[in-house]
């Protein structure tokens, strides 16, 4: 019974010694392991926050602790749907040679997607004969899939004959090349262009992750009353849309009208005087106009002058009466001569073209029949005289 206890005992403490050689064995083979790893992995940036969409680089160093050089293959594993890429001199690389005590430089590029949760991600580096790198992403906020239409001032003012052009920007969010039909819901007889590199188009091609740079030109109708007036515009596919709103205020038209007080454009002069033409001066438009100048053309040697030259305010629906001297050439002929007459305010302009006939003058005349009177006499004397013989 004794000897029994004894062998049992003797061999317990036989287990104990083979269990403690093999751990003592074990952590040895660890620790050789470890200092075989003579090729190290570096990058000062081991945590790096980014938002969906953005693209981030990271440093990557491999040292070669070693004597001799050595050969290593390069991989990365990480989560499905970023773009991974390893580059050397801006190419990619899947082994990198390392001389003895030498490093040499990559670069791990990831894209983030578009569509993505918010939160951390690792991507391990990986290199033969190098332990693990290990990197994380801080992705700050979740990723969407969409577009977005954004006008940089969507809000103009002006009169009804003017162009409103504004400048959009059309963002596609995706992760694919997106083809956007574009409208645009005005008012009846709002005439609405989309432009895209100085053309006239109806839709637009955006890279994924990409933008379009948009002109719209909003036209109103020529009879466009004072008023606010807002214009959805939108871009659209299938997959994904964005809109946006133009604000156009109409301050009320510009018109202008020059007429004569009885309406007739035809007058007449004799050369060398003058003629007092009365004109009226109409604010058609639905704004008030200021500075309204008067001006002529005329022809050569002619000369045009107006009784007042301008005026200060018209407003709306109100005339004014302007009085225009003609005075013709002294040495013009008797015919038909055109004058241009013009009422100018800053918006409009509006013109009136007279036809003048010029009349041969009164003395002239009387001259004329003089000289038929002393040519008559002189004939009659010389035949009385010579008529004889």
């Amino acid at each position: 019974m004794l000897h029994a206890c004894i062998g049992s005992k003797r061999n317990t403490v036989i287990y104990l010694l083979t269990a403690i050689l093999f751990t003592s064995f074990m952590l040895g083979g660890t620790r050789e392991a470890r200092a075989a790893a003579v090729l190290e992995l570096y990058t000062p940036y081991l945590d790096i926050s980014a938002s969906p969409g953005e693209s981030i680089t990271y440093p990557i160093e491999l040292i070669n602790h070693s004597s001799t050089t050595l050969k290593t293959a390069l991989s990365v594993k990480g989560k499905d749907g970023w773009v991974q890429e390893l580059t050397a001199d801006g190419r990619q690389v899947k082994q990198i040679a390392v001389k003895p005590g030498e490093s040499q430089s990559a670069e791990l590029r990831l894209q983030v997607p578009l569509k993505v949760e918010k939160g951390s991600y690792t991507f391990t580096v990986n290199a033969t004969g190098a332990n693990p790198l290990d990197l994380h992403v801080d992705v700050t906020e979740k990723g969407t899939y969409s577009s977005a239409f954004t006008i940089e001032q969507s809000n103009m003012e002006g009169h009804a004959d003017s162009t409103f052009t504004f400048t959009a920007n059309l963002q596609n969010r995706t992760a694919e090349e997106q083809t956007y039909s574009l409208t645009a819901a005005a008012d009846p007889g709002w005439d609405i262009r989309f432009k895209s590199g100085g053309n006239n188009v109806t839709s637009v091609t955006a890279e994924p992750n990409a933008s379009e740079t948009i002109t719209i030109e909003a036209v109103p109708p020529e009879n466009a009353s004072a008023g606010t007036f807002v214009i959805p515009v939108s871009a659209s596919n299938n997959s994904t849309s964005a809109s946006a709103e133009l604000e156009v205020v109409i301050t009320g038209t510009f018109d202008l009208q020059l007429t004569t007080a009885d309406e007739r454009l035809n007058t007449d002069v004799t050369a060398g005087s003058t003629r007092r033409l009365d004109l009226v001066v109409t604010n058609t438009g639905t704004s008030a106009l200021s500075e309204v100048n008067m001006s002529a053309q005329s022809p050569s040697g002619w000369e045009v002058s107006f009784e007042p030259s301008s005026i200060r305010m018209i407003e709306p629906g109100q005339t004014k009466t302007v009085q225009a001297i003609i005075k013709a050439d002294s040495k013009a002929m008797p015919g038909d001569y055109a004058v241009s007459l013009s009422a100018a305010s800053p918006e409009k302009t509006s013109q009136a073209s007279i036809r003048v006939a010029v009349k041969s003058s009164v003395l002239w005349g009387w001259v004329g029949i003089l000289i038929v009177i002393a040519v008559a006499g002189f004939i009659a004397y010389l035949i009385r005289r010579y008529g004889r013989r």
